[in-house]
C-alpha cells in the first residue's frame, strides 16, 4: 500500500529530490570528461601532424644546409605542403573541407588563416665530448645545426560543457623542432 504516509512514498519522494540536487553535477562531470577526452584527441591529432610536417620540411629543400634563422617563404611548394601536412594530415590536402580538428578550417594558406608558421631556427651542437674525443652531436665539427620549426595555434572550444556554461575556448598551441637531415 503506498499513500502520503507509507514509507514507500516518502522514499519515492527523497529520491526524486536527491536526484534533482545530484543530476547537475553529474551532468557537468560528464560534459566534462567526453570534451576532455576531444581536447586530449585534437592534441594528439595536431601534434603527430606537427611533428609530421616538420620532418618534412627538414627533408626539402627550402632549409638550406647552413644555419640561417628566419621565416619560411610560405609561397614556396614545400612549404605550401608542409602547412597542408600539418592541417589535413596529407601534404595534397584541403585546409577548407578537410582539416583534421574542427573548427581547424581555413580558405587560404597564409599564417593569419592557418594559425601554422614555418620558420628556420639553429640547434646549438655544442654537445661535448664523446669517447672517441670528437665533438658529439649530428653535425660533428659544427657549432649549430640547421633545423626546421612547425607551430600550429589550433582553435578548441568545449561543446558540451559551453551548454552548460562551462569550458571556455580555448588555443591549443604545438611546436615541433626539427634538424635539417641530408637528402
Amino acid at each position: 500500500m503506498t499513500g502520503p504516509g507509507s514509507k514507500t512514498g516518502a522514499c519515492g519522494g527523497m529520491a526524486a529530490v536527491e536526484l534533482v540536487l545530484v543530476l547537475p553535477l553529474l551532468m557537468a562531470l560528464l560534459a566534462l570528461a567526453v570534451d576532455g577526452g576531444r581536447l586530449l584527441a585534437d592534441y594528439h591529432a595536431v601534434s603527430k601532424s606537427v611533428r609530421d610536417a616538420a620532418r618534412f620540411l627538414a627533408r626539402a629543400e627550402a632549409v638550406s644546409e647552413t644555419c640561417v634563422p628566419g621565416a619560411l617563404d610560405r609561397a614556396r611548394p614545400e612549404v605550401e605542403r608542409a602547412v597542408r601536412l600539418a592541417m589535413t594530415g596529407r601534404a595534397d590536402g584541403d585546409p577548407a573541407a578537410e582539416a583534421l580538428v574542427a573548427g581547424w578550417r581555413a580558405s587560404d594558406l597564409s599564417e593569419t588563416a592557418t594559425g601554422v608558421r614555418v620558420a628556420r631556427a639553429c640547434l646549438n651542437n655544442a654537445g661535448g665530448n664523446n669517447a672517441g674525443g670528437a665533438l658529439a652531436g649530428l653535425y660533428d665539427g659544427q657549432a649549430a645545426i640547421p633545423s626546421v620549426i612547425v607551430e600550429a595555434r589550433v582553435p578548441f572550444r568545449f561543446a558540451f560543457a559551453r551548454t552548460l556554461g562551462l569550458g571556455p575556448a580555448m588555443t591549443l598551441t604545438v611546436a615541433h623542432k626539427t634538424a635539417r637531415t641530408g637528402v
